[in-house]
């Protein structure tokens, strides 16, 4: 018998298998066009260099599982025979259905998980959260089949959409960071209050902390320098190291995240990575092992009451990759991400208690009650929260799991708002779950879906307990661009919204303050809106102000300014001239105006446009100061500016580095002293002196 007389009768035997319904010619002609809308997506935010890092997926070609798999061989003999494939399914604005708040409590007295809407539901059991978990797995592994099917055969989704066959571009460019989130009710965020006369890290929230790699309580900087955290008296124009929190790291990859300072307590999150050689449960036969990694996120806190001498007071851990975190008073709220997926064991065994550690995650060494668990459709990610008292550090007071896709995470003073994009036939919509935050404890609200995606970190907002979300529709039917404001109650009940703004552009930034929100979008100029949300059922644009460039960073100067920071660009090619800094007259917003705009031609970039807390912007104390990067010189400044009769004027230029480490630089005032401190040093300037150098130190 020859090969080919052997290859005709596996193919005859083929044909006589049923074929399982996942890898019929219409599912996988679906599942390609499915990929292939959020590929294009993807792709589109990388080349717009604005958003996460989205990597490319290679995939070796599947041959031998075609012309081994009598299924494959009969997919793929029908596809030769031309089955058509079902319409993808639609998508519509939605709000999730309410549920009255529980009024059952635990022994701790934490009221009983109600669902959010019907994104995330609570889990009954650890048995639905296996079944869950083992369905995810097979559906997973039926879409390897499906991309493998296309790679080998060369089926290009491209050409069953529309014909056409069409390559994607290739590389990273540099791309805006979101992980962060904003809504502040005030003016100034990071300004002083009272008698206090230094600043603060600049927040997304006023009322909400964020950790940060350098904060001062006044008297002390405290840096995040390797495995330590110096602490520098700097009383009385002093400059000295005054003492240290060595942390003890087991891996190269351990490291230390942020931390917090408040009255006299210190939070330092860590992250630790454990790796081992793990045995491959189930196996009849030699014993399989394979490598593990498994992240731990953990807060240690100190007494620093005497900064020469801290104490470390307790610890919590968390499983997962850190994600965020917030403080609100005296409650920590820890978000940390981990990949689960179902135990090499039969059910019966995997939810037994001792078992559960094997694959449920551990907060304090211990695994998250099945009641604490929210579940989805898509659920073999999991996002933990945490919540911790500082005064009370090795307690946990709440915690929660969401099985869900990777999501965005903003929290008011009120709230945590969990969004993630998902996409249906060329556009993109986004789900939004609330869960509230009530002296650490952690509930669901209900869950909202609406048209678009938000493109910008601030461009969620609560105000008044209220939802407001300003999002892009990148439609890849050929239609152009639209962008929407949509407006919600406290339970996520749609109260108002206007569509279709700017057609033809994209929000790249966006501001709200008490009842007006101001956002910029682009094309080839740059539109500043301003649109009145008094009345939540009908908002109204009631300004728009059309400059040269774009801001991709805003923030309010008193009551009446706005400052912008972005590019100044061509009008016609779009060729980017420079960094701008903007000063606009929102005053009146139904007459918005430009009052004056500096460029800075020899800038590059600068971090302050896509991380927040790299930005020191004061209006009490008229200071406005960023690093910027010059490629061509190979160099790193920090700059300082004040806004004096109706201009910007250059208070210092510090040259700092050449290495475009900008993200870890800070500028701090103290009292007459004004600091620019990063992971190895600190330089003191007398603010009284145009600003002269005063003091350096760096770190060993």
């Amino acid at each position: 018998m020859t090969e080919k007389d052997v290859f005709e009768k596996i193919k005859d035997a083929a044909m006589e298998e049923p074929i399982p319904e996942s890898i019929k010619p219409e599912a996988i002609k679906e599942k390609l066009k499915k990929q292939s809308e959020h590929q294009r997506m993807t792709e589109t935010k990388a080349r717009r260099s604005r958003g996460f890092l989205y990597g490319s997926r290679i995939a070796a070609a599947a041959v031998v599982l075609l012309v081994c798999s009598a299924a494959g061989m009969q997919a793929w003999n029908l596809y030769q025979n031309g089955a058509e494939s079902d319409s993808a399914e639609s998508s519509a604005l939605t709000a999730g259905a309410g549920e009255e708040e529980c009024s059952m409590e635990d022994s701790n007295g934490l009221a009983a998980k109600q669902n959010a809407g019907d994104v995330y539901t609570v889990a009954e059991n650890y048995d639905e959260i296996y079944d869950l978990l083992k369905k995810q797995e097979t559906l997973r592994k039926e879409e390897d089949i499906v991309y493998d099917f296309a790679v080998t055969t060369g089926i290009g989704v491209e050409e069953e959409m529309s014909g056409e066959s069409t390559s994607a571009e290739s590389g990273v460019d540099n791309i805006k960071y979101s992980e962060k989130e904003f809504a502040t009710d005030s003016v100034d965020s990071d300004t002083a209050s009272g008698e206090e006369n230094y600043s603060k890290t600049n927040l997304q929230t006023e009322g909400v902390d964020e950790s940060d790699i350098i904060k001062t309580d006044g008297s002390y900087i405290y840096t995040v320098s390797g495995n330590r955290v110096i602490i520098t008296d700097i009383r009385e124009g002093a400059l000295e190291v005054a003492g240290e929190i060595p942390v003890s790291l087991q891996s190269t990859s351990d490291s230390i995240i942020e931390m917090y300072v408040d009255n006299g307590i210190l939070n330092l999150i860590v992250q630790k990575e454990s790796t081992g050689l793990q045995k491959e449960s189930g196996k009849e036969t030699d014993d399989v092992y394979y490598l593990s990694s498994d992240m731990e996120t953990e807060i240690l806190t100190y007494d620093i009451t005497n900064p020469e001498k801290p104490k470390l007071s307790g610890s919590m851990t968390q499983d997962g990759y850190y994600h965020t975190s917030r403080k609100i008073g005296d409650i920590i709220y820890l978000f940390t991400d981990k990949s689960i997926g179902v135990p090499a064991l039969a059910k019966k065994q995997a939810v037994e208690e001792e078992n559960l550690s094997g694959w449920i995650p551990l907060v304090n060494e211990k695994p998250i009650s099945a009641d604490c668990i929210y579940v989805s459709e898509e659920g073999n990610q999991g996002l933990l929260i945490s919540a911790m008292n500082v005064n009370k550090p090795d307690e946990v007071v709440d915690n929660t799991l969401i099985l869900n896709e990777y999501v965005e995470i903003y929290v008011s003073t009120r709230a945590a708002y969990l969004y993630q994009e998902k996409y249906t036939k060329g556009k993109s919509i986004t789900q939004i779950a609330k869960f509230s935050l009530k002296d650490g404890k952690i509930n669901a609200v209900d869950a909202v879906s609406v048209n678009g995606e938000v493109r910008d970190t601030f461009a969620i907002n609560e105000y008044q307990g209220k939802l407001r979300v300003l999002t892009t529709d990148i439609n890849f039917t050929g239609e152009e661009s639209t962008n929407q404001l949509y407006l919600f109650d406290e339970n996520l009940k749609l109260t108002g919204k206007i569509e279709d703004i700017a057609t033809g552009e994209e929000i790249y930034a966006a501001r709200y303050f008490g009842d007006m929100a101001y956002f910029v979008t682009y094309r080839n100029t740059d539109p500043l809106f301003a649109v009145d949300l008094s009345d939540d059922t009908a908002p109204k644009i009631v300004g728009e102000l059309k400059i040269t460039g774009f801001s991709e960073y805003l923030h309010f100067w008193g009551e009446d300014k706005l400052v912008g920071i972005g590019y100044e660009t061509d009008p016609d090619s779009g060729v980017r001239e420079g960094l701008k800094i903007t000063m606009f007259d929102i005053s009146n917003p139904a007459d918005l105006k430009e009052i004056k705009t500096l460029v800075l031609k020899n800038v590059d970039y600068s971090q302050a446009l896509y991380d927040y807390k790299c930005v020191l912007a004061d209006a009490e104390e008229n200071l406005l100061g960023f690093t910027t990067e010059d490629y061509e010189n190979n160099s790193l400044d920090y700059l300082l500016f004040s806004w004096e009769d109706g201009k910007f004027v250059n208070l210092m230029t510090e040259k700092v580095a050449g290495n475009f480490s900008s993200d870890n630089y800070r500028g701090i005032y103290v009292g007459d002293v004004f600091y620019v401190a990063d992971r190895a040093g600190i330089c003191s300037f007398d603010r009284t002196k145009n600003y002269q150098l005063m003091k350096k130190i760096e770190f060993y």
